[in-house]
């Protein structure tokens, strides 16, 4: 039979365990009824390369019409025609490395060469900011754009903690170039805040004719003057 929306709705649901019901007009194609009443479009088909027979659910139904799932399974049909493998193609998708697996190996490889001050300071950013914004995304489905929004939501409320925040996570993402976890930094690019420098001023010379106060910072030093700032 060719399976419609009216058909799917009426089709009863199994006492247990799922039933599928295949469509006439794609061969493989069918609708998933299972005793919860769950209702999916699945493509039963053969994997090329070893001949091995593999079922993708394609959807859920009503969020996917008959139409528009028919049409998908012609799709993935083409596709594994030429040698596509869908459902191995979501089972490494799953398996794929997270930003929370990128964090685990930087803090388990690379920061005990840092000092103590700053690998507290690392892990504070890793968990306070990175994990919870990126924690869960794929490594290699992290894009620039990515990036720049967590950046950009962290400096509405701490602009130079925003850089710093940064700062660790590009240098995350180049070790995990490095590693082969992927081909490039996403964090290359974006537009740090602009931080204002501090300065700081040596005392008042005490003679009556000096200057009242002159910059202390090592920009501001001459190398044959020495200065003493407190």
């Amino acid at each position: 039979m060719k399976l419609t929306d009216n058909l799917l709705r009426q089709l009863p649901k199994p006492e247990r365990g799922n039933k599928i019901t295949y469509d006439d007009a794609v061969k493989g194609f069918g609708a998933r009824i299972t005793a919860a009443d769950g209702r999916a479009f699945v493509l039963n088909y053969y994997r090329k390369l070893d001949g091995r027979e593999r079922r993708y659910t394609i959807g859920s139904f009503p969020d996917w019409s008959t139409t528009a799932a028919r049409e998908e399974a012609k799709r993935l049909k083409r596709a594994i025609d030429g040698g596509s493998d869908p459902v191995g193609e979501q089972e490494e998708d799953r398996a794929a490395a997270t930003v929370a697996d990128l964090c685990g190996r930087f803090e388990r490889d690379y920061l005990p060469r840092n000092r103590p001050s700053t690998q507290r300071v690392y892990r504070q950013q890793i968990h306070t900011d990175i994990l919870p914004a990126l924690g869960r995304m794929k490594i290699a489905a992290v894009s620039h754009a990515d990036v720049d929004g967590f950046h950009h939501r962290l400096s509405v409320r701490a602009p130079t903690h925003a850089n710093r925040a940064l700062a660790v996570l590009s240098r995350m993402f180049s070790l995990a170039v490095r590693w082969g976890w992927r081909a490039d930094n996403p964090c290359r690019g974006v537009e740090r805040n602009q931080e204002n420098k501090r300065h700081r001023y040596c005392p008042a010379p005490s003679s009556p004719g000096s200057r009242k106060r002159s910059p202390c910072s090592p920009m501001s030093r001459r190398p044959t003057q020495s200065a003493s700032c407190s």
